[in-house]
């Protein structure tokens, strides 16, 4: 599997490219990866994190919370609007707060 924090500004990353093989969905290996962002985001001391995601109730299993799309600062859609599924791709936004 892969993963990785996005900074996008001090107070702000994104968890970008979560991915786990098919054939062990379901073991646990997307959570070690997300937690593993977690922490380095928590190390680095950046209080928000999000994620697009078609599977937003696995992130809600680890504390996110669905948000409206429009609540992201509009920075971090540069990647997106070049998209050919820009602006309805079916993404969910969700996001969490560090302590």
């Amino acid at each position: 599997g892969c993963c990785a924090l996005h900074i996008s500004w001090e107070d702000l990353a994104e968890i970008k490219s979560l991915a786990v093989s098919e054939d062990v969905h379901g073991q646990g290996y997307g959570r070690v990866l997300v937690q593993a962002c977690l922490d380095e985001a928590r190390d680095l001391k950046i209080g928000r994190i999000f994620a697009l995601t078609y599977v937003a109730n696995f992130f809600e299993k680890m504390g996110f919370s669905r948000v409206d799309k429009g609540t992201l600062p509009h920075k971090v859609w540069s990647e997106c609007i070049n998209c050919p599924k820009f602006p309805d791709c079916g993404e969910e936004a969700v996001v969490r707060d560090l302590p």
